[in-house]
């Protein structure tokens, strides 16, 4: 077959895939089996938004570890909530937020100022944003849910700022209400006493047991595949090799590599060889959309951390060590080399958004002071380099057009 017959064949051959995207990281399914029970209660905490006497201000904060359907939860719920309101005449808006693409909170207001209500805030302050912002809410009569994912890449006190947004008129006039989403051990280092005295319930998402995930591994595949590619007994061994995890993405990653395996054999039904093989590449622990969301300097601060990790024998590592192989992987891909204080930032982000971890310990025997100790716990270093490297390689070639 000549070069041209792959790429035809590769582009409209035949597939497994009746519609891949929806196993997508992002994809919000039209069901969400077995939280029937956590979606009531997320809309019951926001009845009061369709009072007609006043409006209260509502905080939610939803917290789970990764893979247990957080982000799921908040946008399926709100975006029924928003639309069963607006039906009925109650001007509700959701907008979602997550903080690995809007670090801070002047990021969130900015845009949501720009993209929603097309007011220009270059050059005011948050204070002035937040007043520009409550004013045209309440000239509107429009009630704001604000979504915050990843909620630990902000800092406490922004939180609360948009909390305190929220009773700019009064508790009783209240027009901006939020659902932060994040990770228990995040949320416990962000809860503060200030805080928690704002949230008026925190929904915990418990992991799926094997009947819970083997349910929403029909589900989806039914929806992603056609009916001949699979068969019981392929979603019973994915819900096997996930139960120990409790994580529903887990599963999802392994269906959809194991369906991409398939599909690069020309198979036409995804065997157990693809599904053992699609788990061997699967980490539950490194999500596909964080390594994305990193900026430049980030992803070349985890390539050199993770470089000095996968030398034989070295099990951790610190910021001056690494900041050495910082400096050569920039001038390997081309990039300016930052100074050690942004090296330094970049491998907190990373620390906060669980690709590497960080204890503190002695310097040596004999010596006084305490350094940070940088490691990879779940996710082997090798891995990292791998998927790291190819998403700079891909940046590089793109820039090269």
């Amino acid at each position: 077959m000549s070069g041209f017959g792959n790429v035809e064949n590769a582009m409209f051959g035949k597939s497994i895939f009746k519609s891949e995207s929806t196993l997508y990281p992002e994809y919000v399914p039209i069901e969400l089996p077995t939280r029937e029970e956590e979606i009531e209660r997320l809309v019951r905490n926001f009845r009061s938004l369709l009072g007609q006497e006043g409006s209260f201000s509502v905080n939610v904060a939803i917290v789970g570890d990764a893979g247990m359907g957080k982000t799921a939860l908040c946008k399926y719920t709100m975006k029924r909530f928003e639309e069963a309101a607006n039906n009925r005449n109650i001007n509700v808006k959701f907008l979602y937020y997550n903080c690995h693409s809007f670090r801070s909170k002047t990021a969130i207001l900015r845009n949501i100022l720009s993209e929603h209500f097309h007011i220009q805030s270059r050059g005011f302050s948050d204070e002035e944003i937040l007043d520009m912002l409550v004013k045209r809410l309440t000239r509107e009569r429009i009630r704001l849910i604000i979504g915050i994912d990843e909620a630990n890449m902000l800092n406490s006190e922004d939180i609360l700022s948009i909390f305190h947004a929220g009773e700019y008129f009064g508790s009783e006039q209240s027009m901006i209400s939020t659902i932060v989403i994040s990770r228990p051990i995040e949320w416990r280092s962000l809860l503060n006493v200030p805080l928690s005295g704002h949230i008026h319930d925190q929904i915990d998402l418990p992991g799926y047991n094997r009947d819970n995930l083997l349910q929403i591994l029909e589900y989806r595949a039914q929806t992603a595949l056609y009916p001949t590619s699979y068969s019981d007994e392929t979603l019973n061994l994915i819900a096997d090799i996930c139960a120990s995890s409790q994580n529903a993405r887990h599963g999802l990653e392994i269906l959809y590599r194991s369906g991409k395996l398939a599909d690069l054999k020309h198979e036409s039904f995804i065997n157990p060889e693809y599904i053992r093989a699609a788990r061997a590449d699967v980490y539950p622990e490194l999500r596909r959309d964080v390594l994305k969301d990193l900026r430049q300097h980030e992803l070349l601060a985890a390539l050199s951390v993770a470089r000095k990790l996968s030398i034989k024998g070295i099990t951790s590592t610190t910021v001056d060590d690494s900041y050495e192989s910082y400096v050569l992987c920039c001038e390997e891909y081309g990039e300016e080399t930052r100074g050690k204080s942004t090296f330094r930032s970049a491998v907190e982000t990373l620390h906060k958004v669980g690709i590497i971890g960080k204890t503190v310990g002695p310097i040596e025997e004999g010596k006084r002071g305490r350094r940070a100790k940088i490691t990879t716990f779940d996710i082997p270093a090798t891995v990292l380099v791998e998927r790291i490297h190819n998403i700079l390689s891909k940046s590089k070639d793109y820039y090269k057009i």
